[in-house]
C-alpha cells in the first residue's frame, strides 16, 4: 500500500542547495566542502527529509553580467532554477585576501536578476528560503566575510537564522597541506555545524508551515 503523505511528511520535506566557491574543481580536496558537508550530515541526523545539493561553481561556465542569461552557455539559469526550487541555500566559499571568493563575488553579483524582478512585481522568490554561509581559510577574515556576504542576502529577501555560519581558519604561518588536519581537530568548527544545522531546519520548517506574505 503507497504511504499517504502526511501534513507533518509535506513540511519535514527540505531542498538544501550549496553553493560552493572553492576555486578548486571536483575532485580536488576543498576544506570548503567538507565543512559543508558535515553541515549537511548534522542536517539529516537531525531530519530524514532532506535532500542535498552540492554544487562546485568552478566547473560551471558562470560569465560575468546583469542579465538572466548573458549568452548560450551561461550556467546561471541552472543555478538560479535550483536556487528557486530550494529551501535551504548554503552560501560556502574560501577567504582569499581578506574576502569571499571571485566565484562568491561572482554569484552575488548575478543575483542582481533576482533583485530586478523584486522591484518589478513586488515579491522576491527568494522570500521563504532560508540562508547559511560557511567560510574556511588559513588566516583571519571570516567574521568580515560572514558579514559581508549576510549583508546581501538580507537585501535579497532570504530568512537568516541565529547561528547560521560555519567557519574555521588556519594559524597565521602554517602551511596550508597541514590545514584540513588541523580543521578536522577543531572542536569550534564541528559545534557551529551542528547548530548551524539546527538553525537551519527549524526556520525553513517555520516557513513551509507559515510562510512570509510581503506585498507592496
Amino acid at each position: 500500500m503507497k504511504k499517504q503523505i502526511t501534513a507533518i511528511d509535506k513540511y519535514s520535506q527540505i531542498n538544501v542547495l550549496i553553493l560552493n566557491a572553492s576555486l578548486k574543481h571536483t575532485g580536488k580536496l576543498s576544506n570548503t566542502e567538507e565543512l559543508s558537508r558535515l553541515v549537511v550530515k548534522n542536517m539529516k541526523d537531525r531530519n530524514k527529509g532532506i535532500s542535498a545539493e552540492f554544487i562546485r561553481l568552478s566547473d560551471l561556465y558562470i560569465p560575468p553580467g546583469l542579465k538572466f542569461r548573458e549568452d548560450k552557455k551561461d550556467k546561471w539559469p541552472l543555478v538560479a532554477e535550483k536556487m528557486i526550487a530550494s529551501d535551504i541555500i548554503i552560501f560556502a566559499t574560501p577567504i582569499w585576501w581578506g574576502a569571499r571568493s571571485s566565484l562568491m563575488q561572482r554569484i552575488i553579483e548575478r543575483m542582481d536578476s533576482f533583485d530586478e524582478q523584486y522591484k518589478e512585481k513586488g515579491r522576491s522568490v527568494l522570500l521563504n528560503k532560508v540562508a547559511g554561509v560557511v567560510i574556511t581559510g588559513s588566516e583571519d577574515g571570516a567574521q568580515a566575510t560572514l558579514g559581508s556576504i549576510l549583508s546581501v542576502l538580507t537585501f535579497m529577501n532570504f530568512t537568516i537564522p541565529p547561528e547560521c555560519c560555519a567557519y574555521w581558519v588556519g594559524e597565521v604561518g602554517k602551511p596550508s597541506k597541514t590545514n584540513r588536519r588541523d580543521r578536522l581537530k577543531n572542536k569550534a568548527s564541528k559545534i557551529m555545524a551542528q547548530k548551524m544545522a539546527r538553525s537551519l531546519i527549524y526556520y525553513a520548517n517555520l516557513l513551509k508551515k507559515y510562510p512570509l506574505n510581503i506585498n507592496n
